[in-house]
Formats: C-alpha cells, sequence, structure tokens
C-alpha cells in the first residue's frame, strides 16, 4: 500500500490544502454513482457435465447455490480530483469502490476498490498508475485434499498495472502496459496461490464519431503455491479441481468497436467487443502425475454488444449482453468435461455524473 499512499502525498502536495482546505478539492472533483443489474445464467461456471448434476440433485457434494443463474446488482461510485499541478499537463487521481449483491446466492457477493493516478509527461505522452483490489471472491466448492473434506474455495485478488501512452496524431494512439496479479486462497488451498505477469498493447483509432481498438496480452502465472507433495493419484479426480501444478502462458486477442453519434436529440453509443484467449500450461509432470494440467488447452471466446443513451446532461441509460464460452482439451478426457463451459448475460443500469463547483 505504499506507493497508493504516495499517489495521496502527490495529490495533497497539489491540492494546496493550507489555502484552499476542502473546498479547494471539492472544486476539482467529479463524482459518479452507477447502479448496473445483470443476469448471469451459469454463476458457477458449471460444465454441461456438472449442471446436468446440479439439476438432477446428484452432485457429490451439494453445491451452496439456491439457483445456477442470478441477478447481480452493482453499485459503484467514482471520485476522480483533477489538481493544477503543472501548467498545461493534466493530473488527475481517481478512486472508485463496487459493492456487488446476487439476489438469491449471497455467497457469490462481493466487493473491489480501484486507485488510479494519471499525468501527462507532454502532449503527446500520458502514464498511468493503477492499483486493484478485491478481497474475497468465492470460485465454488472443492475437495480439500489435506482434510479430506469439502469447503468453500475463495481468494483474494492483489492487482497492480502501469500504462504508458503515446498519441502520435490525434487519430491514433498506443498503449503499452504491464499488469502484476497476486491471487491468495484461503486457508484450504493455500496450494493454489499464484502471481501472474502480463505485458499489454492496445492500439486505438479514431475516426469521427469513431473508437476501433485492438489489444494483445501476454499472461505468465506462476503457481507459487504448488507442492508436489501435494499431488493426488489419477483415480481419486471423481469432482472439478486444480490439483496440480497450474502453471501456464497465455495469449489473448481482442478488438472493439465504439460508434457515438445523436439520435432524437439524444447523445448515443453502440459498442461490439469479441476477446479471444488461448491458453496452455506448462507443467513438466506427465499425465499420470498431473492429470488435469498435462498437455491441457484453455481457450475462451467472449462477445459482447452494449449501447447507451444520455436522458440528461447528467443522467445515462446503458444496457448491452455477452456470449461466453471455455473449451478444454487434455489427454484425459475428463478435463474436457469438467472445465468447459458456456454462459451468457444481460444487463442495464444508470450512470449518474454531478460536479461540484466553486
Amino acid at each position: 500500500m505504499i506507493p497508493s499512499l504516495g499517489l495521496v502525498f502527490l495529490a495533497a502536495s497539489c491540492f494546496g490544502l493550507p489555502d484552499g482546505g476542502v473546498k479547494n478539492i471539492l472544486t476539482k472533483t467529479t463524482f459518479e454513482v452507477s447502479c448496473m443489474a445483470t443476469y448471469d445464467s451459469n454463476l458457477l461456471k458449471f460444465s454441461s457435465r456438472d449442471r446436468e448434476r446440479y439439476l438432477d440433485d446428484i452432485e457429490f457434494h451439494k453445491s451452496p447455490v439456491q439457483t445456477l443463474d442470478d441477478l447481480r446488482t452493482d453499485y459503484t461510485a467514482t471520485a476522480e480530483f483533477r489538481p493544477e499541478c503543472f501548467r498545461k499537463l493534466t493530473t488527475s487521481f481517481r478512486g472508485t469502490i463496487n459493492l456487488a449483491r446476487h439476489l438469491n446466492d449471497p455467497i457469490k457477493n462481493f466487493n473491489w476498490i480501484s486507485l488510479t493516478g494519471r499525468q501527462d509527461i507532454s502532449r503527446r505522452v500520458t502514464a498511468t498508475v493503477n492499483f486493484f483490489y478485491e478481497p474475497e471472491y468465492y470460485i465454488r466448492d472443492y475437495l480439500d485434499i489435506h482434510t479430506n473434506a469439502v469447503h468453500h474455495c475463495r481468494f483474494s485478488l492483489y492487482q497492480w498495472r502501469g500504462d504508458l501512452t503515446w498519441r502520435p496524431r490525434w487519430l491514433f494512439d498506443a498503449t503499452v502496459s504491464l499488469k502484476s496479479k497476486q491471487y491468495r486462497y484461503n486457508t484450504y488451498f493455500t496450494e493454489y496461490d499464484g502471481n501472474a505477469i502480463e505485458p499489454k498493447l492496445r492500439l486505438v483509432y479514431r475516426p469521427r464519431g469513431w473508437r476501433i481498438a485492438v489489444d494483445y496480452g501476454y499472461n505468465v502465472f506462476d503457481n507459487s503455491g504448488f507442492r508436489s507433495s501435494d499431488l493426488l493419484p489419477s483415480d481419486s479426480f471423481l469432482d472439478d479441481s486444480e490439483f496440480g501444478q497450474g502453471d501456464y502462458r497465455e495469449n489473448s486477442y481482442s478488438i472493439s468497436v465504439k460508434r457515438e453519434f445523436r439520435a432524437l436529440g439524444r447523445d448515443c453509443s453502440l459498442m461490439g467487443l469479441g476477446e479471444f484467449t488461448d491458453r496452455y500450461y506448462t507443467t513438466d509432470r506427465n499425465l499420470f502425475i498431473d492429470p488435469m494440467h498435462s498437455e491441457r488447452n484453455d481457450r475462451t471466446l467472449g462477445i459482447e454488444f452494449s449501447g447507451t443513451i444520455s436522458l440528461t446532461k447528467t443522467l445515462e441509460l446503458e444496457m448491452g449482453g455477452g456470449n461466453y464460452r471455455r473449451d478444454s482439451n487434455a489427454p484425459l478426457d475428463l478435463v474436457a468435461k469438467l472445465k468447459s463451459y458456456q454462459r451468457w448475460t444481460m444487463w442495464m443500469g444508470v450512470n449518474y455524473l454531478f460536479k461540484r463547483r466553486g
């Protein structure tokens, strides 16, 4: 958290607190709140096999959810402060908090916070630093090999990201970023702990009324909590798990197209997004020692469409939907039956922006 405190101290030095006090902060701060309702057709990302077992009530261990689908409501609040630190160069500090609540399955509730500092280095170059923290996220129930009992599997996520954006011309910009993630699981599943490093490149083209973005990322995950003594014999794999050495490499690709326009006297936008990831596990253990990861390949595809319309100068309505699937392949046929899934979502919400002025 020390770098986060550094952002705070830098912001305070720009505020001019002794002279302007709280009023000086508020006159340079914008606030935004939003409420978004999202329907998820496959809350636990169950495979077809596990979905059928749940519906037929023949699970090895009863999942602690009332329904396989659910309605989630996200309540989000954001504050952005833009002090005058450097003449003609924009400085901003942004903080966001999100509370996610499920209608039927509160075990899937989660919260997160995000802190971002952004500084123009020149008219064409901008640097950004972001810290993201999610205290707890529930995946599903897994068998703990140490106690031979089934427990809730949860993790905490700590993430840092640094971006450098270059705008050679007003129609184009390019961003290189480096993201660092730390996954820390609850007591029963510390063998799943891991660290990830992901460099990424984004290219954006902005012709009049359009925004076209293309991304490529390369993710390297180190399963730092893995211990070879925790390996389970292959004939014990009856339910979904991540037993074994979970190191992987992943290529990710995405393209988004956004169109902004006026309709019925309102500002509107439409956007389409396509994402594809290709993950291959790198364990050097053979099929008999690590059947869940040996020569395993996960491919995911996601497609989203969304639109917004400004109801007033400060109130915006958003609607959208998406379809996602993962196909897993490995020498052990059971892996595909356990890890492949499909889900779709629909969402609708409102964003309200307001600004304090002195």
